[in-house]
């Protein structure tokens, strides 16, 4: 049981660490096309550089296509939610496990009868197996909506609400037979 506790904290670990550094990654990707995007628009509207705007528009263009396309913002709200609620699941975890835990091994140092140590050592037993199940229904939790939100980003690409907004008032022509 501890092994595998062990290894459900590693899991809340590594993703904190993955929401982290993605988030990071994702943010810098985004602060530098809205910086183009930005910056771009600028240099149009001012005017200045007159024989660059073709570039600077095209520019502009790559990078809102780019952020759009790669679904950035909502993907990067994701990962960094996932990243705190893996950090905040361990620690709310941890805590409980560790607070209760502490009376029960005080006891333990004491050299109790044999039935006093078997029943405290099935409270440790059951301590254990109450956090493996918060750990684990929690990684379940933060991984399945981790991938509603892939899911969300994912649909949002289809062409379907452009298409829709495109014949939107449009009635369609009738066949000819």
């Amino acid at each position: 049981m501890e092994r595998e506790l062990d290894s459900l904290y590693k899991t809340t670990y590594r993703g904190e660490r993955r929401g982290k550094r993605l988030g990071n990654v994702r943010r810098i990707g985004a602060y530098v096309l809205k910086g183009i995007a930005a910056g771009g628009s600028l240099v149009v509207a001012t005017g200045y550089l007159p024989q660059s705007h073709q570039a600077v528009a095209v520019a502009i263009l790559v990078a809102v296509f780019v952020d759009g396309l790669s679904s950035n913002h909502k993907r990067l709200l994701a990962e960094v939610k996932a990243g705190y609620a893996f950090e905040f699941l361990r620690e709310r975890v941890r805590g409980s496990y560790n607070r209760q835990l502490d009376p029960l091994i005080s006891r333990l140092k004491t050299s109790p009868p044999p039935k006093v140590k078997t029943e405290i050592e099935r409270g440790i037993e059951a301590l254990q197996q109450n956090a493996h199940r918060e750990l684990s229904d929690g990684i379940q939790d933060v991984r399945s909506a981790l991938a509603d939100a892939d899911l969300k980003a994912l649909e949002a690409l289809a062409l379907d609400n452009e298409r829709a907004a495109a014949f939107q008032g449009q009635t369609p022509k009738p066949r000819s037979a």
